[in-house]
């Protein structure tokens, strides 16, 4: 089997019109679709779907609101996204955090959607 890439990701939330909020004003995603149980956005060349627990789409085994955990690359420094952060009250959890796992140098900070998901936001150095 060959894998190409990652076409979406599932998020529950329990306020989809708080996820909205948080994903297309704070984070500046296009929403592609938005219904009564879901919403998708788009995120770079993937997508991600928040959903509640309403949705009757297929779920994870055990669905959990605030349980999943990625990573995004930025575009902006991460000062100028700090100070975008704290102009939407976003509580930094951790950050800036250095790191160098992948063998490359990076910057990460990390925040919480709404619904408790942890983002980290990561910036790697040239």
């Amino acid at each position: 089997m060959r894998v190409q890439d990652i076409d979406h990701i599932d998020l529950t939330v329990d306020d989809l019109e708080q996820a909205m909020r948080f994903y297309h004003e704070v984070l500046d995603l296009p929403i592609l679709f938005e219904g009564k149980t879901s919403m998708i956005f788009q995120l770079g060349k993937q997508k991600l779907v928040c959903k509640t627990l309403a949705d009757n789409s297929l779920h994870a085994m055990n669905p959990t609101v605030g349980s999943t955990t990625f990573s995004i690359l930025a575009k902006d420094s991460l000062a100028t996204i700090e100070k975008h952060l704290a102009n939407y009250f976003i509580d930094i959890v951790a950050g800036p955090v250095e790191s160098d796992l992948t063998k490359k140098k990076m910057t990460s900070l990390f925040i919480n959607d709404p619904a408790g998901n942890l983002i980290e936001i990561r910036e790697y150095h040239k």
